[in-house]
């Protein structure tokens, strides 16, 4: 292993401790982290499990997972039925789009407790407490996506 290798494995494992950090498993942040750094456009799902030490089936379920959350993207070659994967065009945008989705979620969630149940003071407080923060969040979250746009257009 030459030395840009060890510290790609290094940041890549920074990456995936972020990602943990968030309720995401660590191999999702170790492939994107790989990914990043990679000097390849894409890679085929055998060398991602080989570059970075671990087994297939669990680069396997990582990359599903990458793909969902719109971070990476899965090519086709022609004449292969190997599992090449490449960066999204705009990963952060796709991942931006999925927070806003799962946010909505938690909002909708807070206001319709509050309309299915009976009064009750401190649980329609706590609801109506994570309605409002998530509404928040959502309008911060709408502002911080168009202006990403907007820088991304502008370069």
């Amino acid at each position: 292993m030459n030395p840009d290798d060890a510290a790609r494995r290094q940041l890549a494992e920074q990456m995936g401790l972020a990602f943990e950090a968030f309720g995401t498993p660590r191999m999702a942040g170790r492939v994107l982290g790989w990914m990043l750094l990679a000097e390849e456009d894409e890679i085929a799902l055998e060398e991602l499990a080989r570059q970075l030490g671990v087994s297939k089936a669990s680069v396997s379920h990582a990359t599903r997972l990458l793909e969902q959350m719109g971070a990476l993207r899965r090519v086709a070659r022609p004449g292969t039925r190997q599992a090449f994967y490449a960066l999204a065009e705009d990963p952060w945008s796709a991942m931006l789009a999925v927070e806003e989705r799962v946010s909505r979620g938690f909002a909708r969630f807070a206001r319709e407790a509050r309309a299915a149940l009976a009064s009750h003071p401190r649980r329609d407080a706590r609801l109506a407490e994570m309605e409002a923060a998530f509404a928040l969040y959502l309008e911060l979250l709408s502002t911080f996506a168009r202006r990403w746009k907007a820088r991304k257009e502008a370069s």
